[in-house]
């Protein structure tokens, strides 16, 4: 599954999605967005994928955000306007709602929407080079209610504002002071420690990895809010599942247990 500008491999259970525009500092045209929710809503209910990495082609730019050569004509009526935002916002969802962990590869520059995207990631692991930014300062625009709580979600208030008033770009030592990163690496070490946590992640029982980010994800939720018997049924999946007993018996065995994902 792939297109010129958007790469989908899948092996190994790692599923690599791929934003392949280098020339353009890997900036994302509307087509890329929606063939981001297109793989991405495939991968959600694909077993040969169990986690995902993401990242941009090239070593000078995660993601530079949106394609902004294509506002002129589309973005230039509140009916474009619009339809953007639907196709960006499909992809934020499937994105967002895919029940498999998913790892940011960030190498040179995230910006913008780049940096939403890693933002939608469960893990972000950097290269020491990297520079991020949110720029709607820059170019006279707003920014959505849902794209600051994605923001404050991972940083404070006051971090958030520094980041949206000013629209400079800030460096890696920043985003993982801040929240923003969990992990920031030599760049000769990038490709190998993203590797080692992929490879950690496929290796585990699916079932226990997705109750995993779906319960994390309803804790931090205000208690009104929280789908109880959704998570509960999460761990008794978990409990009645073949990989349970494979869990088991590989232990006492003392080898690496082989996971099946049922």
């Amino acid at each position: 599954m792939s297109t010129e500008k958007i790469l989908a491999e899948v092996g190994g259970g790692i599923g690599r999605f791929i934003i392949n525009n280098a020339e353009r500092r890997n900036c994302m045209s509307l087509d890329m967005w929606g063939r981001m929710g297109d793989v991405f809503e495939a991968w959600a209910d694909d077993p040969k994928v169990r986690v995902i990495v993401v990242r941009g082609a090239g070593d000078k730019c995660f993601c530079a955000g949106n394609d902004i050569s294509e506002f002129a004509t589309l973005r230039s009526t509140p009916e474009n306007i619009a339809h953007y935002g639907s196709v960006t916002d499909r992809a934020y969802a499937a994105f967002n709602n895919i029940p498999k962990p998913t790892i940011a590869r960030i190498e040179g520059f995230c910006i913008g929407g780049g940096l939403e995207v890693a933002q939608l990631c469960d893990i972000q692991i950097a290269a020491e080079g990297a520079e991020f930014g949110v720029t709607p300062a820059k170019l006279g625009l707003g920014y959505k209610l849902e794209d600051v709580e994605l923001l404050t979600g991972n940083v404070s208030a006051k971090t958030a504002k520094e980041i949206l008033f000013t629209g400079r770009r800030f460096p890696a030592a920043d985003a993982l002071r801040w929240g923003l990163v969990n992990r920031v690496v030599a760049a000769d070490e990038l490709d190998a420690t993203v590797e080692a946590y992929a490879t950690e992640i496929a290796t585990n029982a699916p079932l226990s990895v997705k109750a995993a980010k779906v319960i994390i994800g309803e804790a931090v939720k205000e208690s009104a809010e929280q789908d109880h018997d959704a998570c509960q049924a999460l761990v008794d999946a978990c409990h009645d599942s073949e990989d349970y007993i494979e869990g088991q018996k590989a232990f006492g065995e003392k080898r690496p247990p082989q996971f099946k994902g049922r």
